[in-house]
């Protein structure tokens, strides 16, 4: 038996166990679209068993990481507390493997552990550790077919997705530890683009002669997802169709010396949603509880996010560089936790000479809350007999540095600072609005090709 045979034996038998795994016995960091592995070159004339799967058609991929965070100040209380997962799989050229230009597997498992920080000490709804989900199982994150037509300069990629990679991605927010831009905070919560590692099934088609580029998806809606591992196929427990449409432009190394991106995009959601803060009998839900008013579907929303290589030390090295970016985002409907997201920053690779691989980061994201979600969280607090009232406006930093020990393993201790911080992720109990959190942390992680920071 050949290799390549004894592999794909091997890997359908992976699926199968982890299959079984999953049935005996929640948002989102997500994986990039298609990852390849960061595994080192091999010495001439000498070649692993990595190298020859690679050569043969299968590129294997691994991550793993630990986010340890302590909030030190502020919040609702003061705690510690790990998070974190891995994230495995496999990409099949099918030219190789079965003489079929331009098509591809894309094979992807995840678990995760822990708990969240944000949740339990602050009560926030964004993501402070971004390697924390809620269900401790195995999961399939990924199972698509990719087809690239090149004479026509169209790419399809179909099956068990995620939208947030492949609509309204940010280039560089998976390079932090928190989570509002990795995902996209703001188009995974009230537009309702799912993310990583709840796949539904759906398609994206993009078409790009140049630069320049039209993408368009359409991406089961189903709820029931974050409460499975992903084996189940089934349409019945879904509630509608999501539809993003983007237009960008957008370069590499390989094709400028200063690489940058543009993307302008919006959605259309179908799916009913839920009122933040009245119930299905029109009272405030957060004072006398009930189920939240539930409304037919029809959303819309909007968003653009730019970034830029504007400087580099060596004009003739790509190696060491800093990047900026920015973004903005908002529904167009007054139903929403969120009336608007806007994210800024910079990611400065090789500071130092010394280090050219290490990274330093800053982030800053500014969230606009709705009046209906601002009017629950103050009920809450009237509720349960306490004071004070939240502000509209928070305000999520992050400051870290990252460290690379090998080209596989990396450290990045971080800073948060979180200004007027919400309760939306953790509403039992609430009788005051939380003080400003300071919080700090630490990533642990291995990465042999895949999603996190590269």
């Amino acid at each position: 038996m050949t290799l390549r045979r004894t592999t794909l034996a091997l890997l359908a038998a992976l699926a199968a166990s982890g299959a079984v795994a999953q049935t005996t016995p929640d948002n989102d960091t997500q994986a990039p679209r298609q990852a390849t592995p960061a595994t080192p070159d091999a010495p001439k004339g000498k070649q692993g068993p990595v190298d020859k799967l690679r050569d043969e058609g299968i590129s294997l991929r691994f991550v793993w990481a630990n986010d340890w965070a302590a909030s030190v100040r502020g919040g609702e209380r003061l705690g510690a507390t790990n998070g974190g997962g891995a994230v495995g799989g496999a990409d099949f050229d099918m030219a190789k493997l079965a003489g079929i230009e331009g098509g591809k597997i894309h094979l992807t498992f995840s678990r995760y552990y822990g708990h969240s920080v944000a949740a339990d000490d602050i009560g926030v709804l964004q993501k402070i550790q971004g390697y924390w989900y809620p269900k401790r199982q195995w999961e399939l994150a990924q199972l698509t077919w990719e087809q690239d037509f090149k004479a026509s300069h169209i790419n399809v990629l179909a099956g068990r997705i995620n939208a947030t990679w492949q609509f309204g991605r940010s280039t560089y927010g998976c390079r932090f530890v928190s989570a509002p831009d990795c995902p996209y905070q703001l188009t995974n919560t009230s537009g309702g683009f799912t993310g990583f590692p709840y796949v539904n099934w759906g398609a994206r088609v993009k078409y790009q002669p140049d630069a320049r580029y039209v993408s368009i998806g359409a991406f089961e809606i189903n709820p029931e997802r974050r409460n499975n591992n992903g084996l189940n196929f089934g349409l019945n427990d879904s509630t509608g169709v999501l539809i993003p449409v983007e237009v960008g432009y957008e370069t590499s190394f390989k094709t400028d010396p200063y690489p940058k991106h543009l993307k302008i995009g919006g959605w259309y959601n179908s799916a009913p949603f839920t009122d933040p803060e009245l119930n299905t009998k029109g009272l405030h839900r957060g004072l006398v509880g009930g189920t939240a008013r539930s409304y037919d579907g029809g959303r819309y929303g909007v968003y653009v996010l730019a970034d830029k290589v504007v400087y580099k030390p060596d004009p003739n090295s790509d190696t060491r560089n800093l990047a900026v970016f920015a973004s903005a985002t908002g529904p167009l409907d007054n139903a929403e936790n969120y009336t608007l997201q806007s994210t800024g920053g910079f990611l400065w690779t090789g500071l130092s000479s010394a280090r050219p691989t290490d990274s330093i980061g800053l982030q800053a994201t500014w969230f606009r809350f709705s009046r209906k979600a601002v009017g629950f969280e103050d009920d809450l607090i009237t509720r349960n007999k306490g004071d004070g009232h939240f502000k509209r406006d928070e305000l999520m930093t992050e400051l870290n540095y990252t460290y690379k020990l090998t080209p596989a393993l990396r450290i990045t201790p971080n800073l948060q600072y979180i200004v007027h911080p919400d309760v939306l992720g953790n509403t039992v109990g609430v009788k005051r609005v939380p003080a400003n959190a300071l919080v700090i942390g630490l990533r642990v992680m291995l990465w042999l090709g895949g999603p996190g920071s590269q």
